[in-house]
């Protein structure tokens, strides 16, 4: 009888300690998703951008982004063209095309803090960590 006691007791502290591995596990994979969900770019990052922007994009796209000479960066207009795709395609198009007078010039991490202040402008979340390639492939969707 004492081997069936203790096999019991070893099945119920086995049984206990998966269950307490699967919920750390689970744990972690929550804190995981709810960081990458925490925002998008940081407020410092938004503010760079928005001085790059005005020094290099504002000119044809205003100031306030509603468009002049360049289509507006604001608005239902350009969340309908950007949503629901690769926030890299939205990088790489800016990248490829911009600025008008010499497009691909600017370096990288000033073309991320400008889609930085872009998404701002366009209501998305500021967060802890700097937009970047690590994130290139986010589903634009607020």
């Amino acid at each position: 009888m004492a081997s069936k006691s203790q096999s019991r007791s070893r099945s119920v502290g086995l049984g206990i300690g998966l269950l307490m591995l699967a919920s750390a596990g689970i744990v972690l994979v929550g804190n995981a998703r709810a960081a990458n969900t925490n925002g998008w770019y940081t407020r410092q990052q938004a503010q760079r951008g928005q001085q790059y922007f005005n020094n290099y994009c504002a000119e044809c796209h205003r100031p306030d982004l509603t468009g002049a000479a360049g289509p507006a960066l604001v608005g239902d207009s350009f969340l309908k063209q950007w949503s629901n795709k690769p926030l890299a395609d939205l990088f790489n198009f800016e990248h490829s095309n911009m600025p008008a007078t010499n497009p691909g010039s600017l370096p990288d991490d000033t073309m991320w803090s400008i889609t930085a202040f872009i998404l701002q402008k366009n209501g998305f979340a500021a967060g802890s960590t700097s937009l970047g390639q690590q994130v290139a492939n986010r589903t634009l969707a607020k």
